[in-house]
């Protein structure tokens, strides 16, 4: 009679187990997007400038929606979206708001930023032909409202190459200066390259990601992964006129 009772038993806890409700289709997972996004208001070209780059799941992604406030950033491939302005679209000290859309995951992910106020800079030695005894140079600049920090760089402006040019973050706390030494405008026999150079400051909001047309190479250490619901960085900068100076070695 114990037999048959375990048995029946056995057989009850076997038959519900296989009446189980199991999934009737495959479990679907929300994708992953890594964005890449700068605003930028560059006054050395009068432009307004925004640039993003979109992957899905680590794959480079052509179908997103992508808008700064109302206006439309066009995809041109390989998931970068693209679009030149008049530099009167953004205004500064603003607060905008960008979005990326999937339509076909129905997802939107939001970010606000604020563009930086303009400023100008200024460098001493006052001269626009600098030897070894002029070194180093002092660059100074008005502050920018709005912005979290500052990037210094110095890039050639000719096709003399060799030099070693020079890229920093210039943190809100260190003020509105920063010194250049002769080290950027020399080659790695430590002897100065002739040419031309540009000298640029750029304000940014929250941080700047590199885009297409970024004048020089940007330092490593800027803030990153500032995006909720995605991965990736986004931010604003303005682009003061950059100084030119000529280096000659005679």
């Amino acid at each position: 009679m114990k037999k048959l009772t375990l048995f029946l038993l056995v057989a009850i806890f076997l038959f519900s187990f296989s009446c189980e409700k199991k999934p009737t289709g495959p479990i679907t997972h929300k994708p992953t997007f890594t964005i890449y996004g700068a605003v930028v208001k560059n006054l050395n070209l009068s432009k307004d400038i925004a640039a993003f780059t979109v992957s899905r799941n680590d794959t480079l992604y052509n179908g997103a929606t992508v808008k700064v406030s109302n206006k439309s950033i066009p995809n041109v491939g390989s998931g970068v979206y693209y679009k030149e302005f008049s530099d009167t679209t953004f205004h500064m000290n603003t607060a905008y708001t960008d979005s990326i859309i999937s339509p076909t995951d129905t997802i939107t992910i939001t970010f606000d930023f604020t563009m930086p106020d303009t400023f100008s800079i200024h460098i001493t030695p006052v001269k626009d032909t600098f030897r070894l005894a002029d070194f180093p140079i002092h660059v100074s600049w008005t502050a920018s409202n709005s912005s979290n920090g500052y990037i210094i760089g110095v890039v050639k402006g000719d096709t003399i190459s060799g030099a070693a040019l020079y890229s920093a973050i210039v943190p809100i706390s260190d003020g509105t200066q920063a010194v250049i030494q002769a080290s950027a405008f020399e080659n790695g026999a430590g002897n100065l390259v002739s040419g031309y150079y540009w000298i640029y400051v750029v304000a940014y909001n929250k941080s700047l990601p590199s885009y297409s047309g970024v004048p020089f190479t940007l330092p490593a250490g800027l803030p990153a992964n500032n995006i909720s619901g995605a991965q990736g960085t986004i931010g604003a900068g303005v682009i003061a006129k950059k100084a030119v100076i000529y280096v000659t070695t005679l």
